[in-house]
């Protein structure tokens, strides 16, 4: 508990924080009155609102990983391996660390038994299992804003308008909005960075001028502002606990722990920290000498750079070296042990997945990118609106126009630090084949740091006549943001989710004994699995993708998968691997049973089934015909032809948005099955849109010629 003259200071600290900036005088009026009335608790606990709000109505698929790499292993972890997840061929070749799964394994847990304690009945146990992942990832991705705002607090000052700033560019980005509260390890290695740079030792890279305080541990303080050391004059002998949490030691440890976790879910993320700890071990120098030669008059000038240790100290350098062997090594420890649990034998998953993907180029199975993406994709897609700012914020930080005086030093170190990172990592990345916007995503809250300065400079600073026209900029570009992310969470790519929740939806009404079945035609993990299908009673297939881990990296060109083959002719691979349609709902029950009874093996849709067993796969090559056959609508018009005659007819078509990139999975999805029921419903409530639409007249016929791309 805090002493009374700790609260006296605090309190004296908070009254004298609008005098602490000079331009807050000319800030906006709004923005004073937000700054003046929010307090750090107040902010977090808007933000994890916020998220919740934000991941909760989120209705799009982005990455297959979202569910593939974190929600599949988790549902394992929690139900067993019977339970029907899809385990990939990562977690088969240990190439992924078992911690972020086990995260979400633990929430479907408690969720289950919270379930069962309830008696929820089976839409609502459904739907709380939909949910509880969404809201964990969405309190992650909360703290990720909230220390974004600190850390600006910490490179600004506090209460300046750039720390608010920050706290704006992240609220207000459509790539946050869209991304940042799904299951990626992408974003749990985000939220764990931008904490991570917040405990980060920045005065470390400033050299040594004999006036900074000393902590009993021999390092550098962090040099603060008058006020700040006020406070820590009152802190009474007592608070050891308050002195212990302010010091750089103390800092510096969690810092690292973080780091180690980050790394250990991506490795690349070691770059990062490269980076930093190369700015506080080493320093550059540069000396000009005019080099006499013969037959050149005056000589030659020679520009001499060399590298030294420092700025840091030689104590704070032992100290970074052997906090990072403790911490890594705590880090590594407990990671091992986690991944034995779940491997059920010691496995380095880091390792094997630099092997696979580096030295195999296994990634390039899954898309090769131009040297390029970053620059003219990445940074553009994660900035968007802001990247103008963005550039203005990375060129002043690298090439500052003055040399800042001594109290801005700090802020132009860790500005500096953060954008020849924000540069270098890309950079590396790049020198690798297979590229993804959210692999850079973890530079994001640097970047907004940095955009921060040439954003509140232009809208927060003193009104000129100017000022009406940078409010209409700002509403634009806010308008701008906000049907960016109205297109991506509800509109671009809903149709698999919705697909899935119209399949949850049959459980319901199916009143056999049989077990729903369903097949997925489409490229592999277009759609979630059991995270989404949930009910044990849903058993389904899909086509494969599988890279060709047992042929050399010379072969991988030629090489197809299940879902390429199936694409290349789907009437021919429908004709081998299915054979004749069934008429109806029963003789597609009888071939079940039958290839079951000549197998001796259950068609359940488990997850054994789905990998080891070719996802229903059975004897001569053939899979299992199912009650439900899901497809894009890109292949409605083909397999129409082929299931003419046959029992199945559409049943379902879910709206998937304006085209798509990938050809396969465009026109939307369609769902067909073998029901009467099911289909006269659905030929019922086509008709009835058919004639609202006709109607209309050019409405309609818009309607129908959107989706027929």
């Amino acid at each position: 508990m805090a002493s009374p003259a700790l609260s006296q200071a605090s309190t004296a600290f908070e009254s004298d924080a609008p005098q602490f900036h000079e331009h807050e005088k000319s800030q906006p009026r709004a923005l004073q009155h937000v700054k003046e009335a929010a307090t750090s608790q107040d902010i977090l606990l808007f933000l994890i609102a916020f998220r919740i709000l934000n991941a909760l109505s989120n209705r799009t698929f982005f990455q297959p990983d979202e569910y593939f790499q974190s929600l599949e292993p988790a549902w394992e972890i929690a139900f067993g391996s019977n339970s029907g997840a899809w385990i990939t061929w990562e977690w088969k070749n240990q190439l992924r660390s078992a911690i972020h799964p086990a995260l979400f394994a633990g929430v479907y847990w408690v969720s289950a038994e919270l379930s069962k304690l309830l008696q929820l009945t089976p839409y609502n146990h459904a739907e709380l299992l939909l949910a509880a992942p969404k809201v964990t990832q969405a309190v992650i991705a909360a703290f990720a804003d909230y220390y974004t705002w600190r850390l600006g607090e910490r490179m600004y000052g506090r209460g300046s308008n750039e720390a608010w700033a920050a706290l704006f560019l992240t609220v207000v980005s459509p790539w946050q909005w869209f991304v940042s509260t799904r299951t990626l390890s992408n974003c749990l290695e985000t939220t764990l960075t931008i904490v991570a740079l917040h405990q980060w030792p920045w005065h470390w890279s400033l050299d040594a001028t004999g006036d900074e305080g000393i902590d009993k541990y021999g390092l550098r303080e962090e040099p603060q502002p008058d006020q700040v050391r006020e406070l820590a004059k009152c802190v009474s002998e007592s608070d050891e606990d308050v002195k212990g949490a302010r010091s750089t030691a103390y800092r510096l440890c969690r810092c690292l722990l973080l780091a180690a976790v980050a790394c250990v879910l991506r490795p690349t993320n070691i770059l990062i920290w490269i980076c930093l700890a190369c700015f506080s071990l080493w320093k550059s120098s540069s000396r000009g000498q005019i080099l006499k030669l013969p037959r050149i008059e005056g000589g030659l000038w020679v520009n001499i750079t060399s590298i030294a240790h420092g700025p840091a100290t030689r104590r704070e350098r032992m100290v970074l070296v052997l906090e990072t062997l403790v911490c890594g090594t705590l880090v590594l420890a407990s990671s091992a042990i986690v991944d034995r649990l779940y491997y059920q034998q010691w496995t380095f998953p880091p390792l094997r997945f630099l092997y696979f993907n580096l030295a195999r180029s296994l990634s390039v199975h899954y898309g090769r990118n131009d040297w390029h993406y970053y620059l003219t994709q990445g940074y553009p897609l994660l900035l968007t609106t802001f990247l103008p700012f963005a550039l203005a914020g990375l060129y002043q930080s690298l090439f500052p126009q003055d040399s800042p005086p001594t109290q801005a030093l700090l802020t132009a170190n860790i500005k500096r630090q953060l954008a020849t990172t924000s540069i270098l990592v890309p950079f590396t990345l790049s020198f690798i084949s297979h590229k993804e916007v959210r692999f850079i995503y973890p530079l994001l809250p640097p970047l907004h740091l940095l955009t921060a300065k040439p954003f509140a400079t232009y809208f927060f600073s003193t009104p000129s006549k100017h000022t009406t026209r940078k409010r209409l900029l700002l509403i634009l570009i806010l308008t701008t943001n906000l049907l960016l992310a109205i297109f991506t969470t509800t509109l671009y790519q809903q149709a698999p989710l919705n697909t899935l929740a119209y399949l949850r939806s049959r459980t319901t009404t199916n009143t056999t004994t049989h077990p729903t079945t369903i097949a997925f035609l489409t490229p592999c993990h277009s759609t979630p699995w059991r995270s989404h299908l949930i009910h044990p009673s849903l058993k389904a297939w899909a086509l494969t993708c599988e890279p060709p881990l047992h042929l050399p990296p010379s072969h991988h060109p030629t090489y197809r998968d299940e879902a390429d083959l199936f694409y290349h002719s789907p009437t021919h691979w429908l004709a081998r691997h299915l054979g004749r349609a069934p008429k109806n709902s029963n003789e597609q029950h009888l071939r079940l049973s039958a290839l079951e009874a000549a197998t001796g093996v259950a068609w359940d849709g488990k997850g054994a089934d789905v990998e080891e067993k070719g996802r229903g796969e059975r004897e001569g090559g053939k899979k299992a015909w199912t009650g439900y056959l899901v497809a894009f609508g890109q292949l409605e018009g083909e397999l129409g032809r082929y299931l003419r005659g046959s029992g199945y007819g559409v049943c379902w078509r879910g709206w998937n948005g304006w085209g798509h990139e990938d050809w396969r999975r465009r026109g939307g999805m369609v769902v067909w099955c073998l029901d009467e029921g099911e289909k006269r419903a659905w030929r019922d409530e086509e008709g009835e849109r058919g004639e609202k639409g006709g109607r209309k007249g050019f409405i309609g016929k818009m309607t129908r010629g959107i989706w027929s791309l």
